[in-house]
């Protein structure tokens, strides 16, 4: 299990936001926001809309075991020259069709077969497209949920290292124009004032910026985050060649890759049609009036088997056989580059998850021993055994040491998702559910005993 750093009460208390002093009633945690990403995002929506579209194709493809039935009706003018009709003269009559059919394939070399296989197929990627984009759109809101904090956070340090800045300023001026300190003493001074208030500002600036990423991703602006745990951490398994299993058997990006290379098979497959007979049984019954010059109704009513067989076609048939392989072999190749692609992003979230976790507790203990040695330079410069510089550099070391700690608290609580993402679990981790369109045929059979 990934070692899970305990914050001790000196950093805990440090890290303190003033989001955490007084929480407002509609604080938004991270699951709820990932909740409201889900259910408005427009990449999801867009995906889901899709999905729903492919499924149309495949009552589309099954309606070639249907009976199809056709009327064809028409009148108009017909002027007959022909041997009933001469050489008396050309005759003008009035006609009349009206025409019912009804065809009903028996036979058609599994060409419907293959063509409801490859449309459910691809209804199967579609749905495992949803999930994933789904996944990965949560895992999108987490990282600007988080990066709000993040930035909050910093926002807060920098303030705090304005405020020391300004109070030694005013201690280094007030001792100057009391003639004890230097007007050089002044100038250094002001100068990291003004270092201290460049980066506040900068900070603002960063904040307002993840603040624009969370409304473009979740939809609303972040009115009041809650500080989520490392609970995460703690699904992580325990070596990265069991995420990578997890991953193969789980991530809907592989399972929606196999899907079209199912769909390429079945066009394959289906390509081969036109090499077979096609056998219809239609049923037709026509009711015509004054055709070809003669008065009069002509009624038919026919029942025929009809087999049609083509037997040459200038080799296209042939060439759509081969070309439909290579699109296979095509999609074939695209789902073992999806299945390393996702080895991939296993093996960075896992490395990922591994450096912040042990860099955390390193950068905790420097925390508390830059602000240990804070402390007592400010004393020691009270009592003169320190100068100036060495004062100011250490409030810039504390800043550095907190920030560099912020940072890295923040990019392992990212890592854990990032991980889960990887796998494909991140919604199952959230304890939340991905949006109806993403259930498949697949997904939906119950599991056996």
């Amino acid at each position: 299990m990934i070692y899970k750093n305990k914050l001790t009460i000196l950093s805990a208390s440090m890290l303190a936001t003033t989001l955490l002093v007084s929480q407002p009633l509609l604080a938004e945690s991270l699951t709820e926001a990932v909740d409201k990403t889900i259910k408005s995002n427009p990449s999801i929506l867009a995906e889901t809309s899709r999905r729903l579209s492919v499924d149309q194709t495949i009552d589309q493809a099954r309606a070639g075991y249907y009976p199809k039935v056709d009327l064809n009706m028409g009148i108009g003018r017909e002027r007959t020259d022909s041997p009933t009709t001469r050489p008396d003269h050309r005759k003008w009559l009035t006609r009349g069709e009206a025409e019912l059919t009804a065809s009903q394939m028996l036979y058609d070399g599994y060409a419907t077969k293959n063509s409801v296989d490859q449309t459910t197929s691809l209804a199967e990627s579609a749905g495992y497209s949803v999930a994933d984009t789904a996944e990965t759109t949560s895992l999108r809101a987490i990282q600007v949920y988080l990066d709000v904090l993040r930035r909050q956070q910093l926002l807060s340090l920098t303030e705090d290292n304005l405020d020391s800045h300004d109070r030694i300023f005013s201690q280094i001026k007030l001792r100057a124009d009391s003639g004890v300190g230097n007007q050089a003493d002044v100038e250094q001074s002001s100068g990291r004032l003004a270092l201290s208030k460049a980066n506040l500002t900068a900070n603002k600036g960063n904040l307002e910026d993840a603040q624009t990423n969370y409304l473009r991703v979740i939809g609303n602006s972040p009115e009041a985050l809650i500080d989520p745990t490392d609970e995460c951490c703690n699904t992580a398994p325990a070596t990265v060649d069991d995420a990578i299993k997890i991953a193969y058997h789980q991530h809907p990006a592989l399972h929606a890759a196999i899907a079209e290379h199912e769909a390429a098979l079945a066009q394959q497959q289906g390509a081969e049609a036109p090499m077979q007979p096609r056998v219809d049984l239609e049923l037709s019954a026509s009711a015509d009036n004054d055709l070809d010059g003669v008065n009069g109704h002509d009624n038919d009513a026919l029942a025929m088997f009809r087999m049609r067989y083509n037997l040459l076609n200038g080799g296209a048939d042939k060439a759509r056989i081969n070309e439909t392989a290579f699109l296979s072999e095509n999609v074939k190749e695209t789902a073992n580059l999806t299945k390393r692609q996702i080895e991939n992003d296993v093996r960075l979230a896992w490395n990922s998850l591994l450096t912040t976790t042990s860099r955390l507790q390193y950068l905790e203990q420097r925390v508390a021993s830059t602000e240990s040695t804070r402390e007592a330079y400010q004393q020691q410069f009270s009592l003169g055994l320190r100068t100036l510089l060495d004062l100011l550099d250490t409030e810039n070391e504390f800043l550095t040491a907190r920030i560099d700690y912020t940072n890295a608290k923040y990019d392992r609580i990212y890592a854990c998702y990032w991980l889960t993402e990887t796998m494909g679990k991140l919604l199952e981790t959230l304890k939340l559910e991905a949006p109806e369109e993403a259930i498949t045929i697949t997904s939906a059979e119950p599991e056996q005993p």
